[in-house]
């Protein structure tokens, strides 16, 4: 009889060391509570709602979420994916052929990243400087080369990828497990995962362990502003348009899903899966704000405050780990 207490124990026990149990614990029972609220919340064509809001940031997040790993911060995410979306845009009506503008729009959002990383490393200057500098520049190029209107877009395909579904699904959502599945493989079985998880850590050590620290920090960089161009990508399908102001807010939204998520502040450690799951959680309380009818600047409030939270909460267990130990 103990011992099967025990494997009970144990079993629970392991399930509690799950750093995703939590977030899915939350994510149900918010779930139950917005369903005796309101009806509306607990339908598929509301779930498939969420699903929509969610997909763009979860996507960015994923590339936010090696940066982050990575010791870095990257506040540029939502002026690339808005500039990568309007120079596909402005290609597209100049002439170029589909392919030839999805191409450009990935390969600038990867080159965009790439700078990031370089200067970075090379000068050697805070991620949180550079980022948020390479953020301006990216939202002043959008203006210069729009003036500050959405450049309308006539292409069935990127249409498609934004608006269409395939049976029930939006093609868009489809979008979400695969790269959740990708980056989730690469972060926890490749050689580069594990060693961004180790700059991360330590830095000093990964170089005296023969880790190119450089080449791998751009790299971080260049795989995040990769994801940012395939959501600029599809967030240009969505508007049927390069809109100006597609990239606002990406930058919170995808650190906070991150945060939430669980990826360390401090680097060396994170998980995909949560940061999916930390998305999920922001996309359920701002859909259910809507459903109940808050005033929506109090989605701002309610995103700023969970950050402010989970923050505390981070530092709280760290200081608890190092008294531990």
């Amino acid at each position: 009889m103990n011992s099967k207490l025990g494997g009970v124990a144990g079993v629970f026990w392991r399930v509690r060391q799950v750093r995703e149990t939590g977030l899915l614990f939350v994510l149900i029972l918010l779930g139950i509570v917005l369903s005796v609220l309101t009806p509306v919340f607990f339908t598929g064509e509301n779930f498939l709602n969420i699903f929509k809001q969610v997909t763009l940031v979860t996507i960015v997040a994923c590339g936010q979420t090696f940066v982050l790993t990575s010791g870095g911060i990257d506040l540029s995410v939502g002026g690339i994916l808005g500039l990568s979306s309007i120079i596909m845009a402005w290609t597209i009506n100049h002439g170029m052929n589909t392919p030839g503008a999805i191409a450009v729009c990935l390969l600038f959002g990867t080159i965009v990243g790439v700078i990031n990383g370089f200067l970075i490393t090379r000068l050697k200057l805070p991620p949180f400087i550079i980022t948020l500098g390479m953020a301006s520049i990216a939202k002043g190029f959008v203006l210069v080369i729009t003036k500050g209107y959405a450049i309308m877009l006539d292409n069935p395909f990127i249409i498609a990828l934004g608006q269409n579904s395939w049976g029930v699904f939006p093609v868009m959502v489809i979008f979400l497990p695969v790269v959740v599945i990708i980056t989730h493989w690469v972060y926890n079985y490749t050689i580069f995962g594990n060693r961004v998880k180790s700059i991360g850590g330590n830095e000093t050590a990964a170089r005296l362990s023969g880790i190119n620290v450089k080449s791998n920090k751009i790299l971080t960089y260049a795989l995040c502003g990769f994801l940012c161009g395939l959501a600029g990508l599809i967030i240009t399908g969505r508007l049927n348009s390069g809109n100006p102001n597609a990239g606002t807010n990406f930058d919170m939204n995808s650190i906070a899903a991150v945060i939430v998520g669980g990826t360390a502040l401090s680097g060396g450690s994170g998980t995909i899966i949560g940061t999916m799951l930390g998305a999920l959680l922001m996309g359920v309380i701002t859909n259910g704000l809507v459903l109940l009818g808050v005033n929506m600047y109090w989605q701002t409030v309610a995103t700023g405050t969970i950050i402010i939270v989970v923050c505390a909460l981070d530092s709280f267990s760290q200081r608890k780990g190092d008294v531990h130990a």
